[in-house]
């Protein structure tokens, strides 16, 4: 078998001349059409050249293939690793050693005035010399690794895709090595951080109440700031805005965060927010726009193909602070259970959802493997029992890492696990990407690492033969190892779902590294769950924007549901907003709304006096305008009306109670009173209204909200349940 290999390395190139047409460097030496010797780069026009690099061997010229030069004095190849489910894997990594020599420099990508130079180019300098002045800005440039046999072409042959990673120069023994990786390495902390720093900062300080600021330097606005969106000022606040030259127009305090005082000089950094959106276009976006990954090595329809066929789930998040991209891909890889590697061969990134291996994949066994290849490794400290996924983050700002930063937690165990294995195996997530509502997703997560982990997979090595009669094996995918020493309890060999992780190709065939692949059955109702859990106090929710932050848009004939947890309350912070707002659907879904807990309005506050302010009508419980099917043994109180002025002996006056309300209404004390409010209790005037109740005080008075402000919309399933105030269509 007579094998060729050859390097070919993509390199910036000018298509102008010296000193002519468009070029106005006329000045000088002449440079040599690179970026570095460049002497008007302004008008640098790039037209990119490769240059080609063989290992010599006597049949070479043979080929008919051109090549700069045959120079090659080693390569080293290492494959990538896929993780799977956890982070982004290990980088592919090529090695490239070639020799120093001599040369005219003419042809492609050479020096272009080489007749017109004062000196012979075989007298001065040797090529990996001169290339390395010529070319000091390798990095993240396309480099391939092209093998193949005397008589293919080169479209025909094995292309393996890098970018560059590093150069060593050319040393006394005359040896230039190049370093390459696969294009994930441009995520790296060290190279990509998203969102980008922002260099503004606040020219004078603002109040707590202030809601504008203008930023500098001066112009910073324009170069740097959208013209709305979400500010973090000085790790301390988050802030809403939009943007007029450096002038923000401000909204405090957003997003868990309260409004604070702030000095000049203060910095304030763009933060990127992803509001209920696919994983694919969220990977997506930090690898392109933060990350520097050309836009053609993501196939986005076939990545969306995969999320929407076996994840459904959509994601939310702020980012807050400049954050290595790589660690923002490989938290979202293990909270939506995917895999994302580089495919060198196509030239693609590949992402994939984690899911049960089909029993009808292709098998590798006895008729395949190289015999004695297989290596069997038993993985305990792989091993779980139990999950404790933390998710709803109370803040942007907020330390991923505690406990304390989420709102929710998830903790699912198999106790029969650690009996049988003498012992807890413990994990931990902090899931920042899994919004608050969001505990079916959780959930999955949860299930989904004690169906792989509960008992620790096994990682197979062997090797396999080239067959031009069969496929060969690609890596990520997933298959079923078939070989005597994997037998169940009865001795019978087991086919062993697998997923391939590493791939290397050898002269022969490909050495294997795989995972076994034991995954939980879920249900054929997974996919399409659409469940809401409401399972901590919340104000003014509205169920369809919810829905948005954690599912794809709702079609005709979807199973929609939102529970509302037994001890928790859905309250409002106004009487002009309802507690629990269903929201607009598209005609066909199926609404069902379990109310465990309750819902309940907000008080009206009780009158006042100097000046004069009339009692006010407590707030709606639940509104809606789209058939809701309306389950369990549940709560809905409109908020209580708030108590009028009362008029004592002597002619004094005094205010009103607040209305009863999850967030009651305002005890409005005398003009002559000191003290602090008593919400929702009866003050020296006339009391407010207990929940679906009007307020005290005779006629006119303050009517409580409605209970529900929708009522024909209603379908009761299991009874009226509690349910104080009016009902209105």
């Amino acid at each position: 078998m007579k094998r060729l290999t050859f390097i070919e390395i993509d390199l910036d190139y000018c298509a102008l001349r010296f000193g002519e047409g468009a070029c106005n460097a006329a000045v000088g030496e002449k440079c040599f059409n690179t970026k570095a010797t460049c002497k008007a780069r302004p008008r640098f026009v790039n037209e990119p050249v490769t240059l080609r690099f063989a290992i010599g061997t006597s049949y070479l010229p043979e080929s008919g293939i051109d090549y700069t030069a045959a120079c090659i004095e080693d390569i080293s190849f290492m494959p990538a690793t896929v993780s799977l489910g956890e982070n982004l894997g290990t980088r592919a990594s090529l090695d490239v050693t070639m020799s120093d020599f001599l040369y005219p420099d003419t042809g492609k990508g050479f020096d272009k005035y080489v007749q017109e130079r004062s000196y012979d180019p075989f007298e001065k300098g040797t090529f990996w010399g001169k290339f390395r002045a010529r070319h000091p800005y390798l990095r993240g440039r396309a480099i391939r690794l092209i093998r193949g046999e005397l008589g293919q072409s080169l479209e025909q042959m094995e292309i393996r895709h890098f970018v560059m990673e590093s150069f060593q120069s050319a040393s006394l023994d005359g040896r230039y090595k190049i370093v390459a990786k696969d294009a994930l390495k441009m995520a790296d902390g060290g190279r990509a951080k998203a969102p980008v720093v922002s260099r503004g900062f606040i020219v004078s300080g603002i109040t707590a109440s202030a809601t504008t600021a203008v930023i500098a330097p001066a112009g910073i606005g324009d170069l740097e700031y959208p013209q709305s969106g979400v500010v973090n000022i000085a790790g301390k606040e988050i802030c809403y805005f939009t943007r007029s030259g450096d002038t923000l127009v401000l909204t405090r305090g957003q997003e868990g965060t309260q409004a604070i005082e702030h000095k000049a000089q203060d910095r304030v950094q763009v933060c990127i927010r992803y509001n209920g959106q696919d994983p694919a276009d969220i990977i997506r976006d930090l690898f392109v726009n933060y990350a520097g990954v050309p836009a053609e090595y993501i196939r986005l329809d076939n990545w969306k193909a995969e999320t929407g066929a076996f994840l459904r789930r959509l994601y939310i998040r702020i980012i807050a602070e400049p954050t290595a991209v790589d660690k923002l891909v490989s938290e979202l890889i293990e909270q939506a259970a995917l895999s994302v590697w580089w495919d060198d061969v196509s030239r693609t990134i590949r992402l994939a959802v984690l899911r049960k291996i089909e029993t009808d994949a292709a098998v590798f066994d006895d008729s395949s493997i190289l015999k004695g290849s297989l290596q069997i490794t038993e993985q305990p400290q792989r091993r779980l029992s139990q999950v404790s996924t933390y998710f709803g983050i109370t803040s942007p700002l907020s330390k991923a890492s505690e406990p304390t930063s989420y709102h929710s937690m998830q903790f699912d165990v198999n106790l029969e696990a650690e009996d049988d294995y003498g012992g807890a195996a413990i994990k931990t997530i902090y899931s920042s990407w899994v919004p608050r509502f969001g505990r079916p997703i959780a959930q999955r997560v949860n299930e989904i690492m004690l169906g792989r982990f509960v008992d620790p997979p096994r990682q197979f090595r062997f090797s396999t033969f080239l067959d031009p009669d069969i496929q060969p094996p690609v890596l990520g995918r997933g298959y079923r190892l078939f070989a005597r020493p994997l037998q169940n309890a009865a001795g019978d060999q087991e086919a062993v779902p697998i997923q391939i992780t590493r791939l290397l190709p050898t002269d022969t065939g490909f050495d294997i590294t795989a995972d076994e692949m034991r995954f939980v059955e879920f249900s054929s109702e997974d996919l399409d769950n659409r469940t809401i859990i409401i399972d901590s106090n919340t104000l003014n929710f509205n169920w369809r924007v919810a829905y948005d932050q954690l599912y794809p848009s709702p079609t005709a004939n979807d199973d929609i549901v939102c529970i509302v947890s037994a001890g928790v309350i859905v309250g409002s912070q106004s009487v002009y907003q309802p507690a629990f707002d269903v929201g607009s659907w598209p005609s066909g879904c199926k609404l069902t709304l379990q109310v465990k807990g309750r819902i309940q309005g907000k008080g009206g506050n009780g009158a006042f006096i100097n000046p004069d302010i009339q009692a006010e009508t407590g707030g709606d419980a639940l509104y809606t305008r789209y058939p809701v099917r309306l389950k369990d043994n549940h709560q809905i109180w409109s908020g209580g009306g708030g108590g009028l002025v009362q008029t004592a002996g002597g002619g004094f006056r005094y205010g009103g109670g607040g209305g009863q309300g999850y967030l009651a209404g305002s005890q409005m004390l005398s003009n002559l009173a000191a003290s602090s409010e008593q919400p929702g209790m009866p003050s020296i005037g006339y009391p407010g209204g207990a929940a679906g109740q009007t307020g005290g005080g005779g006629n006119p008075f303050a009517d409580c909200g409605k209970a529900i402000n929708g009522h024909s919309f209603i379908i009761f399933d299991g009874g009226q349940g509690d349910i104080r105030g009016p009902r209105v269509n």
